[in-house]
């Protein structure tokens, strides 16, 4: 995969969306494109904007599900070919429909787009996939629209995504997104509580604009140097120390190892139980033990 900022030259099927998250319908985009591009002779390419949308048209910090690496991740696993990274500043937001079509033409020599039923474009959200679609055919651009994705009652969103992922619905947010929750990020030196309490753990840090899941216990997967293992994650303020910070703290189960300055990807599977204060360290250590059993257990 090729990770592209200048004009394309080869002929491309682009896949649009704003695609936090890569969740199921957004891979249903992206493996369209792909299909698309191998009938055709095309190579497929994922539009990315560098920023979320959000934090220019409205102003808003949205946590993200996914960020940059993380996206770049998961499109090189679905085979996409080319990926075009594109500031989203206040210049791009302003510009019409029309201009964004010339914009796929001449920048990224687009054949064919596929995007999601409800894609919005251009400026105040102008265009749909019905505008794109007739622009496409005055610009010889093919329009791929992809039908909407449920899981049980619920359309698969983003939005509905990171509510299940607050409220500590991990499961079912894993069945949304069609893989794991993960967060990649570098083992760093902690305040070492889990090695005293004989429990030691791999501090992870995560990028400040991620969405952490609501504050537990969870059974997890880390993976270092390509191999996946199972794992006790902590995500809160271990209030037991009166500590402050949030932190993703990794218990790799089987596994001892100097890992400090590795970039590690943990995965949140199942949620085991909610943050706790405890009454003492005792209370905790005996807590934390039987939460490694369930762990097991459950994976």
């Amino acid at each position: 995969m090729e990770i592209i900022k200048d004009t394309i030259k080869e002929n491309t099927v682009v896949a649009l969306g704003n695609f936090d998250g890569l969740h199921r319908a957004h891979t249903e985009i992206i493996n369209r494109t792909c299909a698309y591009a191998k009938k055709h002779g095309l190579l497929s390419c994922v539009l990315l904007f560098k920023t979320h949308t959000n934090a220019v048209t409205a102003s808003k910090d949205t946590k993200l599900l996914t960020d940059e690496s993380e996206k770049l991740h998961i499109l090189r696993d679905l085979g996409v070919d080319l990926v075009y990274i594109q500031d989203f500043d206040s210049d791009f937001m302003h510009i019409s429909p029309k201009e964004f079509i010339v914009f796929l033409k001449n920048k990224l020599n687009a054949c064919a787009v596929s995007v999601g039923y409800d894609y919005r474009f251009g400026y105040k959200a102008e265009g749909d996939a019905d505008m794109l679609a007739e622009l496409g055919k005055e610009y010889g651009i093919e329009v791929l629209v992809c039908n909407e994705i449920k899981c049980s009652n619920d359309t698969v969103k983003s939005t509905k995504i990171r509510e299940l992922l607050e409220d500590g619905k991990i499961e079912y947010a894993n069945v949304m997104l069609g893989r794991n929750y993960f967060i990649i990020g570098e083992v760093v030196k902690g305040l070492q509580n889990g090695r005293k309490l004989g429990i030691p753990t791999a501090n992870i840090k995560y990028p400040p604009c991620k969405l952490l899941p609501k504050a537990g216990v969870y059974m997890g997967i880390t993976t270092v140097d390509e191999t996946a293992y199972i794992s006790m994650v902590n995500i809160g303020n271990n209030p037991t120390f009166d500590a402050d910070k949030i932190t993703i703290e990794s218990h790799i189960l089987d596994f001892d190892g100097d890992i400090y300055g590795k970039t590690v990807k943990c995965e949140f599977v199942k949620r085991i139980r909610d943050e706790k204060k405890f009454g003492s360290i005792d209370e905790l250590k005996i807590q934390l033990e039987k939460d490694k059993l369930t762990v097991r257990e459950r994976s």
